[in-house]
């Protein structure tokens, strides 16, 4: 997921929500008392939200399972350390709080050993700030576009079957050169339940508040933010 071409696409037309959701989640770090340390960026996509830690001053770990994206993040958040590295196999450090923003937990068909790690790599009462999908209303859509200078995206959603999937249909269309390049990708998200989340969170050890928002910063239409706390 996420080549280059829509890794490129991804930054240039969509990096919105990262924006303002990055001082919305350095203001709850501080409100907790985290000002300072290390905070891991998983999924860190291409380190707009590591590059606004960085300025912050703490000391930034990304991770994205696409080449791609880290090596747009490297360009984004020079201050930053970055890996390639899915949810499954990245090797948490040690740190004061973990982020990942904009549905990356969703990606992941298993999330039980990744909340062990992340309560594990955590000081006490260190924060896991992150959001998921919750429900497919309101976000599938018949195929919708985006045309620009060099690139273009056409993308569909719908939900699978059982109702436990949002499957979206990606195909892009990049210049280089004097020529167009076609690219297509399939995103699987997992849909999972607030309370599946919380008694996964309880179960690796801690105690989570959710909501709508992260701050003044509100999610899209089925996503849930959760503020999580290493007891």
């Amino acid at each position: 997921m996420y080549g280059s071409d829509l890794a490129y696409i991804h930054h240039a037309g969509f990096s919105d929500f990262a924006i303002r959701a990055a001082p919305e989640i350095i203001g709850i770090l501080r409100r907790h008392g985290i000002t300072s340390g290390c905070v891991v960026d998983a999924g860190c996509g291409s380190g707009i939200l590591s590059s606004a830690l960085v300025a912050a001053g703490y000391d930034v770990v990304g991770f994205d399972a696409s080449p791609a994206m880290i090596r747009l993040a490297r360009r984004n958040a020079p201050g930053a350390r970055f890996r390639v590295a899915s949810l499954a196999s990245m090797a948490l450090p040690p740190c004061d709080a973990i982020v990942a923003a904009g549905e990356v937990v969703s990606y992941a068909a298993s999330l039980r050993r990744f909340f062990a790690r992340a309560h594990g790599s955590l000081r006490p009462r260190g924060l896991f700030v992150f959001d998921f999908v919750e429900s497919s209303t309101r976000r599938t859509y018949l195929p919708k576009g985006m045309v620009t200078a060099d690139w273009a995206l056409a993308v569909r959603a719908d939900a699978s079957r059982d109702g436990r999937e949002l499957v979206r249909r990606i195909v892009t269309a990049r210049r280089v050169g004097r020529r167009w390049r076609r690219q297509f990708e399939i995103h699987r998200v997992h849909i999972r339940r607030r309370s599946e989340m919380r008694q996964l969170l309880t179960a690796a050890g801690f105690s989570a508040v959710m909501g709508a928002a992260y701050g003044r910063c509100r999610l899209m239409a089925g996503d849930v933010a959760v503020i999580a706390e290493k007891h």
